[in-house]
């Protein structure tokens, strides 16, 4: 039933902008004179249908929901429902309704091909500019083929028509051997003479210069510079083609992905060493209220000692204190569940608990530190704290203590 109904308006279509056609159709079964020739003209002058490879319409067929799709995508994208009327709208839109499904595939497959080709364009552009590469390459190895051709064309000139020497030519030379030679043999032949040994030596040495003239003639040392430069040209030559044949290939075969770089990974710092434990001494004095006789009166000033452990549990500490005035000779114990904030060189901390001092009436009240640890000295550091407290009565009073401080 949906198949027959997106058939209907794609027929409703056709009609109904074959009214306007005037292009002419090649298709074998849509005769002349046939009641659809029109319409099926306008749809396939529009671009919405295309027909069968075989050169037939097949218009006795049902359209498959992925064959209106494409009708409707066509028709959306050329356009033409702009000057539509509407009901003829209102028919497209419900057709394009039932075929929304297949609409959305045609659509991502058609931004896919987009994707395709855009990648394609960007590996030709990437393929022409290696084969530019490899002609102007080629042209260097050309433009140095023609170099050696002209040096092997000069060396044979040079070997045909050798430089001549200053001094007589190499024939007159070998005339001139060849003479002293006979000389030679026939001062050996004749009977020794007093002064044959001499002029055989000299001769033998005048052969001997003459000898060693030929063997340094400047056009031998020329020859011997021209060949060695040849060779150097031809592995040149050689060393280029080789790279050439070698951009060619390259050319011819996709790009191979870059090789995984190595993940570099810089070394931890080491972490500070953990202290958990500590020890302080100090002194301690009140604030607030203030005492009869100031704050540094002898009586308002205790000795102080603490010991503790930074992390007990669930990132909470624990402490407990000792007080002693030795002008009263009072006596106070205090106890803090603790939290301390980092262990830098500045590292904060506060602190919640209870104080006894057994020379008040009510001996036992809240107390709180507040205070910073000065991580100076390695182990050995600096500590100062506020300790507000609570009396019974809704009493509020402040005190303060510093000292040294000892982490193990």
């Amino acid at each position: 039933m949906r198949k027959s109904r997106v058939t209907l308006v794609g027929l409703i279509l056709a009609i109904f902008f074959g009214a306007l056609a005037q292009a002419q159709t090649q298709f074998r079964d849509v005769p002349a004179g046939h009641w659809a020739r029109q319409a099926v003209e306008f749809a396939v002058q529009c671009g919405l249908i295309e027909g069968f490879p075989d050169g037939t319409f097949r218009g006795n067929q049902n359209l498959t929901r992925y064959q209106a799709a494409l009708i409707f995508f066509r028709l959306y994208q050329t356009n033409r429902l702009e000057n539509a009327r509407p009901e003829c709208r209102l028919a497209v839109e419900r057709g394009a309704q039932e075929v929304a499904p297949e609409l959305q595939q045609l659509q991502q497959r058609f931004e896919a091909l987009e994707r395709t080709t855009q990648d394609q364009a960007a590996r030709l552009a990437a393929l022409e500019a290696e084969v530019r590469r490899a002609i102007e390459t080629s042209e260097k190895a050309a433009a140095l083929e023609q170099r050696l051709t002209a040096l092997e064309q000069q060396v044979q000139q040079l070997a045909q028509n050798p430089a001549q020497p200053a001094g007589p030519p190499p024939a007159d030379l070998q005339a001139r051997i060849a003479a002293l030679e006979e000389q030679v043999q026939r001062l050996a032949q004749a009977p020794a003479a007093p002064s044959a040994p001499q002029d055989v030596a000299a001769l033998e040495r005048r052969i001997a210069a003459l000898e060693e003239q030929i063997r340094n003639r400047p056009d031998a040392a020329r020859v011997a510079a021209l060949e060695e430069q040849v060779r150097g040209l031809s592995n040149q030559v050689t060393t280029l083609q080789n790279q050439v044949n070698e951009l060619r290939q390259q050319a011819q075969q996709p790009a191979p992905p870059p090789p995984p770089q190595p993940e570099v990974r810089l070394p931890e710092p080491p972490a500070p060493p953990t202290r958990n434990f500590y020890f302080g001494a100090g002194a301690a004095l009140g604030i607030i209220p203030q005492p009869s006789g100031g704050v540094f009166d002898s009586s308002n000033i205790n000795l102080t000692g603490m010991v503790g452990v930074r992390d007990a549990f669930l990132g909470l500490g624990l402490r407990a204190g000792l007080d002693y005035n030795l002008s009263t000779q009072a006596l106070g114990i205090e106890a803090y569940l603790m939290r301390h904030f980092g262990s830098g060189t500045v590292s904060p901390y506060l602190g919640v608990g209870a104080r006894f001092l057994p020379a008040l009436a009510n001996p036992i009240y809240g107390s709180a530190a507040v205070g910073l640890d000065l991580n100076l000295f390695g182990p050995l550091g600096l500590f100062v704290e506020g300790n507000p407290r609570f009396e019974s009565g809704g009493n509020f009073g402040l005190g303060a203590r510093a000292g040294l401080k000892l982490n193990f």
